[in-house]
């Protein structure tokens, strides 16, 4: 389970310079009211609550920057109190955090909301670092702004007024090792290429970056990966692309050969310019690499790919629409069913999952067409769901359903355990133009009328006469 560390009374604004409470921890200890009672005096002007008592050494330990048995700093916490200014404190405490504490995740998540143009707020960026997979973050914390906070502290984010923080790329690739620009470029790559470099990566360290035989890396990933690669495509969809990429370099030689496997290959400069532990393969990979590097799209620019006259931008635009309404509704895609591409642009199918209370599987068909959604679109996904042993049908149309497809789904909702969410264009247009509330607003009517629908339906067996 991913979270993020505690910042209780932590934050920038109440502490300054992150190196001053650890001054005082160094000066002091082991004499623990003497610590605290310091603490109290240059923070909480002499309070006396549990601020300094409690929160303060808590941070600490949650930070890994200090024990208390013995009492004092840990490497790391006298790393930071060594550093001769506050700014290079801040970088230190924001590097120390995100190479024990998951502190990548708010880079990545100030970036997806600067990608659709969102407002960053406390509630807006909790919910990104969700979708990501952090847990354990209450409606009331602010531990994540705080951590954003130190972090333009130390100038790996730049912000001017009320708008969003920008990343400094520069200070970013000087503190962490690996700029925004670049971690966003390798989490878009398809999983087998991530593999790839992951092992090329790995063998450079080892050798000293030079060039290496082709062969040894790809032997590698097949011997460990083998239902990752197409043997036979390994140079045409992960070697080439990785080199148009910049990632790799394929030097020329005379005995480069043919073959597949065959010649050298070497580590660009901008896969050994970033650390060794920021190579990992995301193996979670649900969404297609060509989404994922959209997924961050503006509504406003889906809305305008599905009104394209190109079949191609608005099946890109109808899966885009599908990934974001799943998001928005707080579930978690599982797979692709059926990929635009593969219906001439006009309907996409995907499986979700939700564990809100309980756990739910939720079939997704969405479809750009200029006619209503038949009773036979809806009654395929009937048997669909059975199969999947899906608890919700979820049916998303740029145009309008039929009274019969309604009709249907009403039925089928009312005589068995599946329940229907139907979405129409109307629905689809406001919620790109409003937001997510929009979208929540018509799930809870629609589950409101779902009830209503199954009070019909027997809750005990009868009783035997």
């Amino acid at each position: 389970m991913k979270r993020l560390p505690s910042f209780n009374d932590f934050s920038p604004g109440i502490i300054g310079d992150a190196r001053e409470p650890l001054r005082i921890l160094d000066k002091l200890a082991p004499d623990i009211p003497a610590v605290v009672a310091e603490w109290d005096r240059v923070f909480f002007k002499s309070a006396g609550n549990k601020r300094a008592s409690t929160n303060i050494p808590a941070t600490l330990t949650s930070l890994g920057l200090m024990t208390r048995t013995p009492f004092g700093l840990t490497e790391a916490g006298k790393a930071i109190l060594a550093a001769p200014d506050a700014v290079t404190a801040a970088q230190l405490l924001a590097r120390h955090i995100v190479d024990t504490s998951n502190g990548m995740v708010i880079v990545d998540a100030v970036r997806s909301l600067n990608m659709r143009g969102e407002k960053l707020s406390k509630d807006s960026l909790k919910r990104e670092l969700e979708i990501i997979g952090i847990k354990g973050l209450s409606n009331a914390t602010t531990d994540h702004t705080t951590l954003l906070n130190w972090m333009i502290e130390g100038g790996l984010f730049e912000r001017s007024g009320s708008s969003n923080p920008q990343p400094d790329e520069a200070v970013m690739k000087a503190v962490l090792g690996i700029s925004a620009a670049e971690r966003s470029s390798f989490a878009d790559l398809p999983l087998s290429q991530q593999i790839f470099l992951q092992v090329l990566r790995r063998v450079a360290e080892s050798t000293g970056g030079g060039e290496i035989a082709a062969k040894q890396i790809i032997d590698e990933c097949l011997r460990d990966h083998q239902t990752r690669f197409d043997e036979d495509q390994i140079r045409g969809k992960v070697i080439k692309p990785l080199a148009e990429a910049g990632w790799v370099e394929l030097p020329t030689t005379k005995s480069s050969g043919r073959g597949g496997k065959s010649g050298l290959i070497a580590p660009s400069a901008k896969l050994l310019g970033i650390p060794i532990e920021a190579v990992l393969p995301d193996f979670d990979q649900v969404i297609p690499p060509d989404l994922r590097a959209k997924i961050d799209l503006p509504a406003a620019e889906v809305k305008r790919l599905l009104a394209s006259d190109q079949t191609y931008e608005r099946g890109l635009g109808l899966e885009l629409l599908a990934l974001k309404m799943i998001l928005d509704i707080g579930l978690e895609p599982r797979a692709f069913r059926l990929r635009s591409r593969d219906t001439a642009y006009a309907e996409v199918d995907l499986t979700a999952e939700g564990k809100n209370l309980l756990f739910s599987r939720w079939n997704f068909q969405c479809k750009c067409v200029s006619g209503r959604v038949r009773l036979g679109d809806v009654a395929k996904e009937v048997g669909l769901a059975i199969y999947s042993k899906a608890h919700v049908v979820t049916v998303v149309t740029t145009s309008d359903f039929s009274s019969e497809a309604i009709a249907y789904a009403r039925e089928i909702t009312q005589a068995t355990h599946l329940q229907f969410l139907l979405v129409n264009g109307a629905i689809v247009r406001a919620y790109l133009d409003k937001g997510a509330g929009v979208l929540l607003d018509h799930v809870a009517k629609n589950a409101a009328g779902v009830m209503a629908q199954k009070r019909s339906q027997p809750i005990a067996p009868e009783a035997e006469a």
